[in-house]
């Protein structure tokens, strides 16, 4: 994958695939047990509401029709 200039006349980025994260992972989990011990840090959004921002940011996007972020 190349990042060229606007005239396409210069590769100014070159990316490896090797590097690239697949789109979709089949599962994904994590444990904030380290976070906590190592830095104190403790969620202040509970993971369901979490959840539900996240699909209404989606549902915003989709619905303005700004599906590239």
């Amino acid at each position: 994958m190349r990042g060229h200039s606007a005239d396409k006349s210069r590769v100014l980025v070159r990316i490896d695939p090797k590097y690239f994260r697949p789109t979709e992972v089949e599962l994904l989990i994590g444990d904030p047990a380290k976070a906590k011990e190592k830095l104190g840090w403790v969620p202040k959004i509970p993971m369901q509401e979490l959840c539900k921002e996240m699909v209404a940011s989606d549902i915003a996007l989709v619905e303005k029709g700004d599906l590239t972020s």
